[in-house]
């Protein structure tokens, strides 16, 4: 598709206004799919797997993102808005599934929220998926795969 810089510009004053439509219309649809996914007649391990893919149609590059944090502080901190509510959805979602039995009760969701912070950092730390040669979509299934079923192969595991 060929666009003229005087087109482009008809319509946005500026390369910042350009990128701050870009990442509204992101953050937007992304919030969009969350409410979706919890409002949906999925079960709730589902539900959460469509959280944490979040099924927007604006997916965003990983070297996009490593550029927005280092030259686009306000749009990088509207990013780190929309993980929290993403965390925040997904705690919701883990106390209900331990009040319906889904989930072991004895869970300390201090720890597991944490974990879930610091999770949702490492699918747009673009080192980090370089350096494990990851692509987003397998980090994320990596990661659900390990709270899910954990790493103990058997029974043998016991607390000392």
């Amino acid at each position: 598709m060929k666009i003229s810089k005087k087109t482009i510009y008809k319509n946005f004053k500026s390369k910042d206004e350009i990128i701050h439509t870009y990442f509204t219309s992101y953050i937007e649809s992304d919030k969009n799919s969350v409410m979706e996914a919890l409002a949906g007649n999925q079960t709730i391990p589902e539900k959460i797997h469509s959280i944490v893919y979040s099924s927007h149609c604006y997916k965003l590059p990983i070297p996009l993102l490593k550029e927005t944090r280092q030259f686009y502080s306000d749009e990088w901190e509207n990013i780190q808005a929309l993980r929290k509510f993403k965390v925040k959805a997904l705690q919701k979602l883990l106390k209900d599934g331990v009040q319906d039995g889904i989930f072991k009760s004895d869970i300390h969701f201090g720890v597991l929220s944490k974990m879930l912070e610091k999770i949702s950092g490492m699918f747009t730390d673009y080192n980090f998926l370089l350096e494990n040669r990851l692509k987003f979509h397998e980090a994320i299934d990596e990661a659900l795969k390990i709270i899910f079923k954990g790493i103990v192969k058997n029974d043998s595991f016991t607390k000392k």
